[in-house]
């Protein structure tokens, strides 16, 4: 019996975390509709070369991952890249003046995509006063995002999180 009324509650507790989608009329848009409408809403993004990333999670070379609180991301807009993240790692050499992690707004050297599965892998370079960062995006269909950067000077460091994306419709639990 006990089992019994443990199954029930479990079953109407996962059936209260669902997240149902409506759109700007309050009609029901099924979870494969939403699915291809966030493919799209990314594909445009990333036509475009103007989108913003906001990560969530940082994994370090050392230690443990860290949850991220505040907005910390990644901002792309044409042939210029600005980064808003935290830092964590070994640096070898640190500029004047500069412990601030990974803040700066310059311009690209280098952009390449390329295909993956449900998705697309951007590699990017761009250089900040004496140094000089390789970046790696992988932008999934469902807007996740997971985002390597390798600098000359510090230890790589790597980003997980969600493309921003502008589009009509919100989830309502």
């Amino acid at each position: 019996m006990k089992k019994w009324l443990f199954l029930c509650m479990a079953a109407v507790l996962l059936a209260g975390c669902a997240t149902t989608y409506y759109d700007s009329e309050g009609n029901v848009v099924p979870k494969e509709k939403m699915a291809q409408l966030k493919a799209v809403a990314v594909k445009s993004h990333l036509q475009e070369r103007r989108f913003r990333v906001f990560v969530d999670r940082v994994y370090p070379m050392r230690g443990p991952s860290h949850t991220l609180r505040d907005d910390w991301g990644m901002e792309l807009s044409g042939d210029s890249i600005g980064l808003f993240l935290p830092y964590f790692g070994r640096v070898y050499q640190v500029p004047y003046g500069r412990g601030l992690g990974l803040n700066f707004v310059e311009p690209l050297t280098s952009y390449r995509e390329e295909a993956v599965k449900d998705g697309v892998r951007i590699t990017m370079t761009t250089r900040s006063g004496i140094e000089s960062y390789q970046i790696t995006l992988l932008v999934y269909d469902n807007a996740a995002i997971d985002l390597t950067i390798v600098p000359d000077n510090k230890e790589m460091i790597r980003f997980t999180g969600e493309m921003e994306l502008n589009d009509r419709f919100s989830p309502k639990r």
